[in-house]
């Protein structure tokens, strides 16, 4: 049978292998994640804390290992979820870079895309032209305006309406 001290130097050699093995899956070396080394790991790591160390030495460095182990796995799992997220992509070597984030801006980009949607509508309405190059454009002016009506403000966001007055489509502001 296995003493306490050569069941420790088991679990940290077997932890600094994973650890390993994790990072070359993250650097691109590696296809899958090491899921069954790390099955294995955590099933020593709770054999072990099941047993009853009576040595408080090999107790402190049983709770340091276990303390690493679940560190990094907590990291591992949050390094994953970042990557199927797509907040973590892998550049064209395979290394995995943090993809910056998107920088929200004083308008949602949906409710933008409604009130285009509605501005074609009130414009064909009147007879005025509706086309793609029109649309574009004013969806560019209406960004560069909900930053400028944000910042003189000071609102978080800045909504549109759309509505017909003598004859003519208008687009107002509305602050959030």
């Amino acid at each position: 049978m296995d003493t306490i001290k050569d069941e420790l130097d088991r679990i940290e050699g077997e932890v600094d292998a994973l650890k390993r093995q994790y990072d070359l899956f993250f650097q691109g070396n590696r296809r899958s994640e090491p899921v069954e080394e790390r099955r294995n790991v955590e099933w020593m790591v709770r054999r072990v804390g099941q047993r009853r160390i009576i040595n408080t030495s090999d107790q402190f460095r049983f709770h340091g290992l276990q303390s690493r182990f679940y560190s990094l796995s907590n990291l591992w799992a949050r390094m994953i979820r970042d990557l199927e997220e797509g907040r973590l992509a892998r550049d064209a070597s395979g290394t995995i870079v943090r993809q910056p984030a998107a920088e929200e801006g004083p308008v949602d980009p949906s409710h933008l895309e409604q009130v285009l949607d509605q501005l074609k509508i009130a414009r064909r309405d009147c007879g005025l032209p509706a086309g793609d190059a029109d649309i574009d454009a004013i969806r560019q002016t209406l960004s560069e305006r909900a930053g400028e009506i944000a910042k003189k403000s000071g609102a978080k966001k800045v909504e549109f309406r759309v509505s017909v007055e003598g004859g003519k489509p208008k687009v107002k502001a509305v602050m959030r």
